[in-house]
């Protein structure tokens, strides 16, 4: 079933994403890389200024709204060939520099909008799920495609699945090249599921933790050992069992403090550092499949 946009008559295509902090560096490299995104709106929470900073870095420009505000907004520019295109929210002054420079542009090919999800929300699956889907099913209401930048953890539930499905525009997920569903945000750092099963051969049985900058972005801000994160980890990472970090390089990551946070942490946890090969194809290609399946769409 097509989304509301498309039933309406609506003219401009709006890819709305759903995303793990874990996998910020991943999306915003895809961003960065579609020419046809013309208007890119963020929605504000406790984490979106990182993820602001990073697309600015990469000569990109955001919007920030909070969601009460960006859904109509939305909404409204989509109208905006059909009459007044401030229409009701021209009474909201607060607004009104930001729509005279959405508004002056030229017809545009793309709207993305942009939902980062805390990477702490895995302490629970069940949250976890629940938050992915509620927000997923608020921003299919203004869309005409929801990609869910996440492995099977944010939505591996059979009865999430299937609350998916009923949403009213297409879901797409996250794909390595043998068209599976990625199982994390480390399959997806590696390259998809195969490559992450010949990754952990290389530990010989021995357990071992995969890192990239976002996985140890902790590292960044506190003192690591006072953090929660620490504590919650330390239980079983104190294990002699656990000794071996492989550290996924990628010189498209943005954290220049990368590899002295993995130094430490091996540290810490008095680990062996195994370098591997990170890559950036699963979050670039299912990005532009996303918006190969909304054209199809509206064809």
């Amino acid at each position: 079933m097509r989304s509301l946009l498309i039933k309406e008559g609506l003219s401009m295509p709006v890819l709305s994403i759903v995303a793990c902090e874990m996998l910020e560096d991943e999306l915003v490299y895809a961003l960065s890389k579609d020419p046809e995104i013309k208007r890119l709106f963020v929605i504000e929470n406790r984490n979106s200024f990182r993820f602001v900073k990073k697309l600015k870095s990469e000569h990109l420009k955001p919007f920030v709204f909070s969601p009460e505000k960006l859904y109509p907004l939305i909404s409204e520019i989509n109208r905006k060939s059909f009459g007044n295109p401030m229409g009701k929210l021209s009474n909201f002054p607060l607004f009104k520099k930001t729509y005279d420079v959405i508004f002056n542009k030229k017809q545009q090919k793309l709207t993305v909008v942009v939902n980062l999800l805390r990477k702490d929300l895995h302490s629970d699956i069940d949250l976890l799920q629940s938050e992915v889907y509620l927000n997923a099913k608020e921003m299919s209401k203004i869309s005409n495609g929801v990609l869910l930048f996440y492995g099977k953890c944010g939505f591996s539930s059979e009865k999430m699945q299937a609350e998916l499905q009923k949403l009213g525009c297409p879901i797409c997920f996250l794909r390595d090249e043998g068209r599976n569903i990625v199982d994390d945000c480390i399959s997806v750092a590696l390259g998809g599921n195969e490559i992450y099963t010949k990754t952990m051969l290389l530990g010989n049985g021995k357990g071992a933790i995969y890192a990239t900058p976002m996985w140890l972005s902790e590292l960044n801000e506190t003192n690591y050992k006072s953090s929660e994160s620490y504590q919650k980890i330390s239980k079983y990472l104190t294990s002699p069992m656990y000794s071996l970090l492989f550290k996924i390089n990628n010189q498209l990551y943005k954290d220049a403090n990368f590899h002295r946070n993995a130094s430490e942490f091996a540290k810490i946890f008095n680990m062996n550092i195994i370098n591997v090969n990170g890559t950036m194809k699963i979050a670039i290609n299912s990005y532009m499949e996303a918006k190969t399946d909304i054209y199809k769409n509206l064809a």
